[in-house]
């Protein structure tokens, strides 16, 4: 039996592979570049070159395959049109389901994101709630959700078909955009200097990698066609997580106050700048309007239809702060 995989070089993507591997999956793996990573050159995993827009590339690569992970999607900050995020995130997602759907794979589990749901107010959020009166931050929020309505009429065509929604990731891996909040972490413990929106006030949801690769799985086994999971841990609020982790790591820091009206301004000129002179913006006006929300969300479905069991965000970031070189506090 062949899983495949696509975004399987990325940050996720790479502690699933490894995490098929171990448990000795056959896997092919279905990449944009030839370069075969360094933590692959070693293993007897397949790739493929193939391109989301290129449908009957996909059609070959998965050719043979019984199952697939598709992890692939453009999930950058910024780019210089809109429609980038579309042409991947959607257009993209239905040629890889023609593709499953005409090699005749059993099911595809898809990672979508929690961002979905919309903002959860003052309860958390469920799979079934909806944004239908919040409009969408950016370009990647309502890319993932247009992609999630394309399901429905694949499930009629008999393809399994089970979404995952991870929230905020992190941990050991790549230091990227695809995960910054270790990279908050990283700068946290290194310079002693973190910068807090709002006081820090608003609430979100954080996830080790680890425990989302293990809902992943448990998808691929017990998920329910058509189904979305959150697959998240605890939710705390940005003040609050860096209370805990002064705490496990011992470490104090001056945390700057931003006010919103700052941020908002300081997005705006990097908007100009990305626009005019071609400087990648390491903040956009969308994402600082999503960080002035609370992005709550409840992991009871994942937990009583799939057996998911987080670790905690104690014990991630303890695992993260050991990865990235210092000593954790012990109790």
């Amino acid at each position: 039996m062949i899983t495949a995989v696509t975004g399987g070089t990325g940050f996720i993507g790479n502690h699933l592979v490894r995490s098929l591997l171990s448990d000795g999956e056959t896997l092919r793996l279905l990449v944009r570049s030839p370069k075969r990573p360094d933590w692959l050159k070693e293993s007897y995993t397949e790739t493929v070159r193939v391109d989301l827009l290129d449908p009957s590339a996909l059609k070959r690569a998965l050719a043979g395959c019984h199952r697939l992970y598709h992890l692939a999607a453009y999930a950058r900050n910024w780019a210089p049109e809109d429609r980038v995020f579309y042409r991947v995130n959607v257009e993209g997602f239905r040629n890889i389901l023609e593709a499953a759907l005409s090699a005749g794979l059993e099911r595809v589990v898809y990672v979508s994101s929690s961002v979905v749901s919309g903002p959860s107010g003052s309860v958390p959020a469920t799979e079934d709630s909806n944004r239908d009166h919040i409009p969408y931050f950016t370009a990647y929020e309502a890319s993932k959700a247009l992609s999630e309505k394309i399901i429905p009429e694949y499930l009629k065509q008999g393809l399994e078909i089970v979404i995952g929604r991870p929230t905020r990731v992190y941990g050991p891996g790549l230091i990227s955009e695809a995960n910054s909040v270790t990279r908050l972490i990283k700068y946290y413990l290194k310079y002693r200097f973190c910068p807090v929106l709002n006081r820090g006030q608003e609430r979100g949801n954080y996830v080790y990698v680890e425990d989302v690769v293990a809902g992943l799985k448990l998808l691929m086994s017990r998920g329910q066609p058509g189904q979305a999971y959150f697959l998240g841990d605890e939710n705390i609020s940005l003040a609050g997580f860096y209370d805990l982790l002064e705490e496990v790591s011992g470490r104090r820091t001056l945390r700057l106050a931003i006010p919103p009206s700052l941020a908002l301004a300081l997005a705006r000129l990097k908007g100009w700048k990305a626009r005019n002179l071609g400087i990648y913006p390491l903040i956009t006006e969308g994402w600082v309007r999503t960080f002035l929300h609370n992005w709550e969300v409840s992991i009871n479905k994942a937990k009583s239809e799939l057996g998911y069991q987080p670790r905690g965000l104690r014990a991630g970031l303890e695992a993260t702060c050991e990865w990235l070189g210092y000593k954790i506090r012990t109790k």
